[in-house]
């Protein structure tokens, strides 16, 4: 078994090496912010033998960009270096697709399987894919072994994931949310499901253990295991309901904690021996700080391999990692010139900087479809709230025009740089799983969620030998 661990650490590091690599080489792309494409003129910062081909290939083409692990069915002949780089992505890339026949064990008495309708109540289709899968996902942790029937969610906002996990699946929950309203609204939610299933059904009165949400905000930059465990028994009553000396043994759970907070619930998993496994599904890696920073524990690079070799990502390599590539694939073969909407961003992005450069990169109005307004229309509506008005001379001037005739170029430039995402992301994911390995724990790393509904679909599961 030690043999096996080391053979696949010494995997991950390779594959982190190479990927790395590739993003030192196309650094210019990938760091490449799309509202600058005409500012900077990004289309001449691409090969030679890149513009040539992408020039003239139809947009409803570049799909197969972004869907590297088959290519049986691609007609479209790539440059040379575009080919080995998607040859590279299939052998580097954590892949993002669920298997065909992946299904999860569920018992037919399971008060979730019986009642999903409450549950899935005011509930939006994304968030109750997530739910199910992940509360699925932890019911099958216990099937597999693990003894830790209590889950700790830090961050827990209004406690969705929390009921379905203790209403409708029993498990014992401990909700650490430092948002006092929010806890508010997750102990109000919890009373009116409870009403609900409690007349359904009488019975659940001798088997629920309902969730405890605290307002607290716990210092995961100064982790006290023995504090935080004290916390937890105290919260959950446990020398009440236990024997005193007996032990409180957890599962930390998060879903979708953002940036910091992954790798901070990946060492409070390690610090606390009481806490038996972790299973987080992560997002927001633009929100990670650094090497460079004040603090002792960063958020990347995690890994001693990482921090060793000086492992590290730009802001804008990141923030791409996070982006819904799955989504932009289905919009690139259907109607496309919706797409167009980043052609007006690049647009107005060179008026905005002649008439205000202090205004470079701001934020504007979003949500607003291009199909659905001219050029002009969209830089009245996108600029409310930043206190200018752009001219009409500039939004109907001739290199204005010529831009906006150049907005296929746009679409193309934007899904080549995308077509990086799936790389970055595994670098950040690998670095992880890395660290928990390093750490003598058992980890993996599954795909639970269909990438369109929930794009952040990578679960990252570790037990402690």
């Amino acid at each position: 078994m030690r043999e096996e661990s080391i053979r696949f650490q010494a995997e991950i590091r390779q594959k982190i090496v190479e990927a790395r690599q590739i993003v030192d080489i196309y650094k210019p792309l990938i760091d490449a912010y799309i509202v600058d494409f005409y500012r900077l003129n990004h289309w001449k910062s691409l090969p030679p033998s890149w513009i040539r081909c992408f020039a003239s290939i139809p947009i409803q083409q570049l799909p197969e960009l972004l869907s590297f692990e088959c290519r049986q069915k691609e007609t479209t002949v790539w440059p040379l270096t575009v080919l080995a780089l998607r040859s590279l992505f299939r052998r580097l890339v954590h892949t993002r697709s669920r298997e065909a026949t992946q299904t999860h064990q569920t018992n037919p008495n399971c008060v979730y399987q019986q009642h999903a309708a409450l549950f899935q109540k005011s509930v939006k289709l994304k968030k109750r894919h997530e739910i199910e899968l992940f509360a699925l996902d932890c019911s099958n942790e216990l099937l597999g072994g693990s003894s830790s029937r209590t889950l700790v969610d830090i961050g827990a906002g209004q406690g969705n994931l929390a009921r379905t996990l203790a209403y409708g699946f029993g498990f014992r929950l401990c909700c650490l949310e430092q948002n006092e309203s929010f806890v508010r609204v997750a102990r109000q939610k919890d009373a009116e499901l409870w009403r609900r299933l409690a007349k359904i059904d009488p019975t659940l009165h001798d088997t629920v253990i309902h969730p405890v949400h605290l307002h607290e905000k716990v210092n995961l930059e100064a982790i006290d295991p023995v504090a935080f465990v004290q916390l937890l028994r105290d919260a959950l009553n446990f020398e009440k309901e236990q024997q005193p000396d007996s032990d409180l043994q957890f599962g930390l759970i998060g879903l979708h904690p953002c940036g910091d907070l992954a790798p901070s619930l990946l060492r409070l998993f390690l610090a606390c021996p009481e806490c038996h496994f972790v299973k987080l599904v992560c997002c927001c890696y633009m929100k990670l700080s650094g090497v460079g920073i004040v603090a002792k524990d960063y958020g990347f690079p995690l890994s001693e391999f990482g921090r060793k070799t000086n492992l590290s990502l730009s802001y804008e390599a990141r923030e791409i990692a996070c982006h819904a590539i799955e989504q932009y694939r289905e919009k690139l073969g259907a109607d496309y010139h919706e797409l167009k909407i980043h052609a007006y961003r690049a647009a107005i992005e060179c008026i905005i900087v002649r008439m205000r450069p202090d205004l470079q990169h701001a934020g504007l109005k979003s949500g607003i479809r291009a199909t659905d307004v001219s050029f002009a229309e969209y830089c009245e509506r996108a600029v409310t709230g930043l206190g200018i008005v752009v001219p009409s001379d500039e939004t109907h001037s001739y290199e204005t025009r010529d831009n906006l005739d150049r907005w296929e170029e746009v679409v193309k430039f934007y899904t080549l740089r995308l077509m990086f995402a799936p790389l970055v992301e595994t670098i950040v994911l690998y670095d992880r799983l890395l660290f928990l390995l390093e750490k003598g724990a058992n980890a993996r790393i599954d795909v639970l969620f269909d990438p369109y509904l929930s794009p952040r679909n990578h679960v990252i599961t570790a037990v402690k030998r």
